[in-house]
């Protein structure tokens, strides 16, 4: 994520960039989905005081912010991003690998669903599972 883009995120809320949260940003900055846990592993390899709560807090932070996107699906345990550009996932059922994908078309869709619903201020994510080009390759179709 582009330091231009954090610092306009947060300028436009009342945050700032603390210790934890650039730490938490910088854990995520490989784009991978990740857990709690796993943020907390490398966040402590630069700030060994620091705990869970401070990472879930921060989190939130993040994620009220625009910084930080969740990932939680039929009860898995939640994964975390550093990705500001709508996407929805690709997961796999067989190694839980997820792969950002775009959906063209997908916004619309919602939006006129929710007209005719008479929704407003939605938000839509979409997820498919299936098994992973590798998954299907070890283990066959």
């Amino acid at each position: 994520m582009e330091a231009k883009t954090v610092d306009a995120g947060l300028l436009q809320s009342r945050y700032r960039l603390t210790k934890q949260r650039a730490a938490v940003l910088r854990a995520l900055g490989d784009g991978k989905h990740l857990s709690a846990e796993t943020i907390l592993e490398r966040v402590r390899a630069e700030m060994p005081a620091v705990s869970l709560g401070t990472i879930y807090r921060t989190l939130d932070i993040l994620r009220e912010i625009g910084l930080v996107q969740i990932f939680s699906f039929a009860g898995s345990a939640a994964r975390y991003e550093a990705t500001l550009e709508k996407h929805h996932h690709l997961l796999c059922s067989n190694c839980r690998s997820l792969t950002n994908v775009r959906a063209d078309g997908l916004a619309d869709l919602a939006h006129d669903i929710a007209r005719r619903e008479r929704f407003s201020n939605i938000d839509f994510a979409l997820t498919i599972v299936g098994r992973c080009h590798d998954c299907t390759n070890r283990n066959g179709a």
